[in-house]
């Protein structure tokens, strides 16, 4: 392990734009840079998904810097402009069922969650989150084709997001009161999701010749990402052994793992129906592979988690003890991320 900032991927950058730079953000980069590629049984870039990097891409095409420290400045930017419009629409959203405190208390609380920096860092989380608000936002308005499209952009954002199809469908029936009369043809707009990552799977077919690449690329030994249901996955952490903080599947994760279930059951009384699904099906997901290696970053992104958190927030207690504790583990998640020491 590199135990410094001077410890860089980008030997043309700033030690401080480096320290953004780390661990998957270079399968992005090569993505952004050269493409897809894959090879049989080794890891390959195309276990992850299109639209960070290739966002990266297009950018760097109308901006041609051509160092490295170029691509990781447009990454950052993309990174943190998308992080504005993330808490733009997260804003406007709580303020559609609460006040305007818990609405700036949400905001807040993103802000200082554990694992912020993924929003700032050269990763996917904050231009995945800020589509996925977006889409939730535009549903809550009927607005069916523009919230499918930004759906869309979000199931080929990240994994979880083709399983947005499954929470927009049910703010579609509810505000239909579940009445399948009231079913229209604009519902057809949420198919744009799943379409997308049928998509996405389709060009792996045309360019690698088969359908299973992103499961074969997940599957190899190094990654060992399976499907494996959810209580197996918990039920088998305790099975291996562990060295503790800064390490793959550590104690770190699992605490992140049972307060999201806990948060999870929070929403699933206390939010809008479509939120706590969304919640659900997430959590369900992201516990599904094995391993809770992770678990702490792909959770800042599950927004019914934030908003639950705000609530609860209305504790003068408990609003003091979150930005307390959170704040300090997001400052030592940073100090450790930019020494290479593994916090998700």
């Amino acid at each position: 392990m590199v135990c410094s900032i001077t410890g860089q991927l980008s030997p043309d950058a700033h030690p401080f734009v480096n320290m953004w730079f780390r661990w998957d953000s270079e399968w992005y980069l090569s993505i952004a840079k050269n493409g897809y590629q894959f090879t049989p049984g080794k890891e390959s870039n195309v276990a992850f998904f299109p639209l960070y990097p290739y966002a990266v891409r297009v950018v760097h095409f109308v901006i041609p810097w051509r160092s490295d420290a170029g691509w990781l400045l447009i990454g950052i930017l993309i990174s943190n402009g998308s992080l504005l419009v993330a808490l733009a629409y997260l804003n406007r959203l709580v303020r559609l069922d609460y006040d305007e405190a818990t609405a700036a208390r949400a905001v807040l609380y993103l802000c200082v969650f554990p694992t912020t920096l993924f929003l700032s860092a050269f990763y996917s989380e904050s231009l995945f989150l800020a589509f996925v608000l977006s889409a939730f936002y535009y549903a809550r308005y009927g607005r069916w084709l523009v919230a499918g499209l930004l759906a869309a952009a979000a199931a080929v954002g990240r994994p979880p997001g083709g399983l947005l199809i499954i929470a927009l469908a049910f703010e579609y029936l509810g505000q239909k009161q579940f009445q399948w009369k009231q079913v229209k043809p604009d519902c057809l707009a949420l198919l744009l999701a799943p379409v997308a990552v049928a998509s996405h799977l389709a060009f792996f077919r045309w360019r690698f010749g088969e359908w299973a690449v992103l499961s074969k690329a997940e599957a190899v030994a190094s990654w060992s990402r399976t499907f494996t249901l959810p209580w197996i996955t918990l039920g088998t952490f305790f099975q291996r052994s562990h060295s503790g903080k800064g390490t793959h599947d550590s104690y770190l994760d699992f605490v992140f793992t049972i307060a999201l279930l806990c948060l999870t059951t929070f929403t699933a009384f206390r939010l809008r129906l479509s939120y706590a699904v969304y919640a659900i099906v997430t959590v369900l997901f992201i516990t599904s592979w094995g391993f809770l290696t992770s678990v702490p970053r792909f959770g800042v992104v599950i927004f019914p988690i934030i908003i639950a958190l705000a609530l609860l927030g209305r504790s003068d207690g408990f609003n003091r003890a979150y930005l307390t504790i959170s704040g300090c583990i997001a400052a030592y998640c940073m100090f450790v991320f930019s020494h290479w020491g593994w916090v998700g």
